[in-house]
């Protein structure tokens, strides 16, 4: 039987693979699109390029929560693996705190740039779209690098 919290790290896995997906055919409609509108057609689209960029941000931080998820992040375990089991536990739930506490600071420092971009109003040149809303996808993003993190660490200690 699937323990709920290997059956809820799985579901977010499985989200955030989708939403990389998407991001990725989106990016590849955009890119094809613009060069066949450019170099055939002679008439380029004035926005493509952005929001190509755009997609290809969310694709970055989407992206890292589901590598997380599926252990394709690089991981250098030469020196763990030489512990003895407890402090090697030890070494893997303070590497993962240690990471989490810098990525929060990171995620508060990522809203305080949002909240100052609405009250300056700043949009993205060619579509006027809110840079709040692009810069919106690193606390969540990092948010579910958090969660993988810490299911992944919970998954490890039970069987």
């Amino acid at each position: 039987m699937i323990r709920p919290e290997n059956r809820f790290a799985e579901g977010l896995t499985a989200v955030l693979e989708y939403l990389t997906m998407a991001c990725i055919a989106l990016m590849t409609v955009l890119v094809v699109a613009q060069v066949v509108l450019r170099y055939v057609f002679n008439d380029p689209l004035t926005w493509s390029e952005e929001m190509a960029r755009i997609v290809f941000i969310y694709l970055t931080f989407i992206g890292i929560g589901a590598a997380y998820g599926r252990r394709r992040h690089m991981f250098v375990d030469a020196l763990i693996i030489e512990l003895p089991p407890r402090l090697r536990r030890i070494v893997e739930i303070s590497v993962v705190g240690l990471a989490s506490a810098f990525l929060i600071a990171v995620i508060v420092i990522a809203a305080r740039s949002m909240l100052e971009l609405t009250k300056m109003e700043v949009t993205t040149p060619a579509l006027e779209y809110p840079m709040a809303l692009v810069y919106l996808i690193i606390p969540l993003g990092l948010s579910a690098l958090i969660a993988q993190m810490w299911l992944d660490l919970y998954k490890e200690r039970r069987p």
